[in-house]
């Protein structure tokens, strides 16, 4: 967990706290939820249910524990192998929040976050990036 927890914890603006609900951390970004692990086994992150149906379809994630039919998606930790992939989810998630905060003109990074660059890097499939760059243009 503490991988985790100290690399998504350097994004710009993110901030890393206790997890209320069911122990663990929590990453936010101005206020947003962008994620939480639980006891460092369970990552659970809030999407909008088509990135979530995208994700579950690509095998990147599972529905989420508790909340099936939710935007959220779950990840299991097992190895050290599947921080990678919570990781690149937690990547995404945060991509997401600075999408949609800048389109309500309610954050903008000082140092800035270059989206297509951090698309590139992620190399989503070309679904999830159309789903990406529809919200960017909606």
């Amino acid at each position: 967990m503490n991988s985790i927890e100290s690399s998504v914890g350097d994004w710009p603006g993110v901030e890393v706290d206790s997890h209320d609900r069911g122990g663990g951390r929590e990453f936010t970004l101005e206020g947003r939820e962008i994620g939480h692990i639980h006891r460092g086994k369970l990552v659970d992150i809030p999407f909008t249910k088509r990135i979530r149906t995208v994700l579950i379809e690509e095998n990147r994630a599972e529905k989420h524990h508790v909340m099936p039919d939710s935007g959220w998606v779950s990840y299991r930790i097992q190895s050290n192998e599947d921080i990678e992939g919570a990781l690149w989810l937690f990547r995404v998630a945060y991509l997401y929040h600075v999408v949609t905060m800048r389109k309500r003109e309610e954050y903008s990074l000082e140092d800035g976050v270059d989206i297509d660059a951090a698309l590139i890097e992620l190399d989503m499939s070309d679904t999830l990036e159309d789903v990406f760059n529809e919200m960017r243009t909606a």
